[in-house]
């Protein structure tokens, strides 16, 4: 027979461990992947990982002031990725979100095979408008 004031500790253990990682940020644990300069911005692509991975995979992309590193809220963000091929290039998808720290933004994507990515970035907002274009490897 079960006593009505016992419980589970493992569910609070994991819940705990839940809120305290989301509370230590997760910018801190993020690797530079690349930096590209566009006018007065920094445009930093960061993983949890070494790099980009082909099929589902996560970054953030931050834009950062040349001046002081400090980050700059652009506004919408938008961002299309194809690989360049003879023929016909490959398209993945990419959705990039605004995060709740200005400047930093989560992006969602899917890449469908390994190789050299052509990631377009373009921005409209505060820091008026700009774009870049980032070429990378992802495994």
């Amino acid at each position: 027979m079960m006593r009505p004031h016992s419980i589970s500790i493992a569910p609070l253990l994991l819940i705990g461990t839940l809120i305290t990682t989301a509370g230590c940020g997760r910018a801190s644990a993020l690797t530079e992947i690349q930096k590209i300069r566009s006018g007065s911005l920094d445009v930093v692509l960061l993983s949890a990982r070494d790099g980009l991975r082909h099929g589902k995979d996560d970054f953030v992309i931050e834009f950062r002031s040349t001046a002081d590193g400090k980050l700059v809220d652009v506004g919408n963000v938008k961002a299309t990725a194809n690989m360049p091929m003879a023929g016909t290039p490959m398209f993945g998808t990419l959705d990039v979100q605004r995060t709740g720290v200005g400047g930093r933004y989560a992006a969602n994507a899917e890449f469908p095979m390994a190789g050299t990515w052509r990631l377009a970035i373009e921005w409209d907002g505060p820091a008026g408008k700009g774009s870049s274009v980032f070429s990378g490897t992802v495994k």
